[in-house]
């Protein structure tokens, strides 16, 4: 299977579903990483400059733990209120480029505006890059996405229909692969959230340990 997730910020894939790309990794499947905005405007202290180029090493660094070796920067910037067009081509040009099999990003229930100008642009993207339409997006084939799952980072999702059990390992790679986000983690560590709502999963549906549960937008069944 070819994956991808995708966050609005550096951090939130690891947060939302790091896990699960642990899984898909051991399974043998090919994941990439995109990440929509800058980040820069998540530190009183760093510049927007020198805060864009750590975040960017910072994913670099998270997703490597994670074994995933392709990440992509969309360039927005951070802050969203709205998309445009034009970005919206743009992301139907990755998806026909990337052509995945499954994508990963927030949930509908997000309640950071951020999360939700993404769910919505990459929703409106990957419905478009399905058809033959928007031949400015260049020469790619249409493509159609199998399976749609939508995580949880700041709102925890209040009904789910995918539960993915994540064992001790694949625990310990997400919480690394998080601390690697050192500009973020240092002022809030909300490593231990992650950790606890994981916990919380696995313990409440009775699958493990630890688990990710997701919102399923399109489904492979």
């Amino acid at each position: 299977m070819r994956v991808l997730a995708v966050g609005a910020h550096p951090d939130d894939i690891e947060i939302g579903c790091g896990g699960s790309i642990a899984k898909h990794i051991e399974k043998g499947d090919t994941v990439d990483f995109l990440v929509m905005t800058n980040g820069e405007a998540g530190s009183m202290e760093l510049s927007k400059a020198d805060l864009y180029k750590k975040r960017q090493l910072e994913a670099l660094a998270g997703a490597k733990i994670l074994g995933v070796e392709n990440v992509h920067f969309f360039g927005l910037e951070d802050g969203l209120t709205f998309f445009t067009r034009d970005q919206k081509i743009s992301m139907i040009k990755k998806i026909r480029e990337l052509r995945p099999d499954i994508l990963y990003l927030h949930s509908s229930s997000d309640d950071s505006f951020d999360h939700q100008v993404v769910h919505k642009l990459v929703l409106a993207a990957t419905f478009s890059a399905s058809g033959p339409w928007f031949g400015e997006a260049g020469d790619e084939a249409p493509h159609e996405v199998k399976a749609i799952y939508g995580f949880e980072v700041w709102s925890p999702l209040s009904r789910f229909q995918k539960i993915n059990e994540i064992d001790e390992d694949q625990m310990g790679l997400k919480v690394k692969a998080l601390a690697c986000h050192k500009s973020q983690t240092e002022d809030y560590n909300y490593i231990d959230a992650v950790k606890g709502l994981a916990s919380y999963r696995g313990a409440m549906t009775g699958r493990s340990k630890y688990a990710e549960v997701f919102e399923v937008i399109k489904s492979l069944d």
